[in-house]
């Protein structure tokens, strides 16, 4: 299924100008979508998490490593690219993640791997000097 992993990268690639219409030949009407915040479950609900996730961004797009595919599933390592008005004064800011498909004839669960922390904690004034902070001790005792 090569071409619905195609297609669905293809769709992400300018995701903030991609057509809402294609989520329903990606996705089956009982998709499972899991990020670090959420589970949603079902297109519909996908297609308002989706609506609503646009919302303060300029800018998101992804770029696609290599793909590792397998009888119905696929591992797809990506870069995100994006720009929100609340993070970072709004500048653009890059995310590495992994996305985890399980599919058929259309995407049944997808789940989404990324360090929340490096996206939106690290981000914030006070809250990010804190994460950093932390990371840094916790750096400092393993060595």
């Amino acid at each position: 299924m090569a071409g619905l992993i195609q297609d669905l990268q293809d769709y992400y690639r300018d995701y903030l100008n991609g057509d809402p219409a294609k989520l329903d030949r990606l996705y089956r009407d009982d998709v499972i979508f899991c990020d670090p915040l959420h589970r949603i479950e079902g297109l519909q609900a996908l297609k308002r998490y989706f609506a609503a996730m646009g919302e303060g961004l300029h800018e998101c797009r992804f770029e696609f490593d290599d793909a590792s595919i397998a009888d119905g599933s696929a591992c797809l390592p990506w870069k995100m690219h994006y720009a929100h008005r609340s993070l970072n004064g709004g500048k653009p800011l890059v995310l590495r993640g992994c996305s985890l498909l399980r599919y058929a004839d259309r995407v049944h669960y997808h789940e989404d791997f990324y360090d929340l922390g490096a996206m939106v904690y690290e981000r914030v004034p006070l809250l990010g000097a804190l994460v950093r902070g932390v990371k840094s001790c916790m750096v400092r005792a393993g060595d």
